[in-house]
């Protein structure tokens, strides 16, 4: 690497341990030229740098870190309110143990509750169903962002050897998947957090029951979660597998010790068509 390029980096590096290393500040004010030329800058750039002084140099480290803290709180809003005092601490400790692999602050909260979910579920500290409510707070965003339905081509290329015609490109059969739409995501948790009261001040807690939903999004590009009973959701979670609707009907009644009858037919028919009308699903997988 040129000596240039090799001197570029090494300041990325320092502005990156002037932001995460949990000792910056105190080292700083120690002795800054040291610690910059630790971490691996020449010395003639770390004393340029410490010559700014504590105070200067650690500007950028609380702007950043003031950054993450707002992009977190606007995507776990409630969560954020309800862990109250703790909310600051906890990115604090993300920040220094783990810190953004993204270079987009919209996944930093993705990044933060993947890191924190299996310490709030270990410990006592942080009420277990904040856990579920940081997720279905982050699902909101993951439905409103994902791509639009590519709607290009037939779903299903076979035509009526009757009419020569080809099928209604909407028609679902038992022996062919079922093509959902993009924004389309089965959220599974141990609390039922979507009853909750929405305001930030609310305190009330969810039921700890094992809840189910169909996140999507509709034409108007407005978020929906549906909830469904295990039944339904067993069926729903094959079809997002990629299994036939057949094989997906049968193996949720296996599981759930269902009966395969009439009713569970008619009741799997009516979803689907309800899910049709709501775009949650748009039609039939190609053969």
């Amino acid at each position: 690497m040129p000596a240039e390029d090799q001197r570029l980096r090494a300041l990325l590096d320092a502005q990156t341990r002037l932001v995460r290393a949990t000792e910056a500040e105190r080292a700083l004010g120690e002795d800054a030229q040291a610690w910059l030329e630790a971490g691996g800058l020449g010395s003639g750039d770390a004393a340029e740098l410490a010559a700014l002084g504590p105070r200067r140099l650690l500007v950028y480290r609380r702007h950043v870190r003031r950054a993450l803290h707002r992009a977190v709180r606007q995507e776990i809003p409630r969560t954020a309110a309800r862990l109250g005092p703790a909310f600051a601490p906890w990115v604090e400790r993300w920040i220094d143990e783990e810190s953004p692999r993204s270079r987009y602050f919209r996944d930093v909260a993705f990044e933060l509750v993947a890191w924190a979910v299996p310490q709030w579920r270990e410990g006592s500290e942080v009420p277990a169903y904040l856990c579920d409510l940081a997720r279905h707070e982050l699902a909101y965003f993951d439905v409103a962002s994902a791509p639009d339905e590519d709607r290009e081509g037939p779903l299903l290329v076979d035509t009526d050897r009757s009419t020569g015609e080809a099928p209604d490109p909407r028609a679902i059969a038992l022996d062919r998947g079922v093509r959902f739409a993009a924004s389309a995501r089965l959220c599974r948790y141990d609390h039922a957090v979507h009853r909750l009261d929405a305001a930030l001040e609310a305190r009330d807690e969810p039921a700890r029951e094992p809840t189910a939903l169909l996140a999507y999004r509709d034409a108007e590009h407005d978020v929906h979660f549906l909830e469904l009973t295990p039944l339904a959701a067993g069926i729903l979670g094959a079809l997002l597998r990629g299994e036939p609707l057949g094989q997906a009907v049968v193996g949720a009644c296996a599981a759930q010790g269902h009966p395969l009858d009439p009713a569970v037919t008619h009741s799997t028919a009516a979803l689907l068509g309800d899910l049709l009308e709501r775009g949650a699903i748009v039609g039939g997988e190609a053969c």
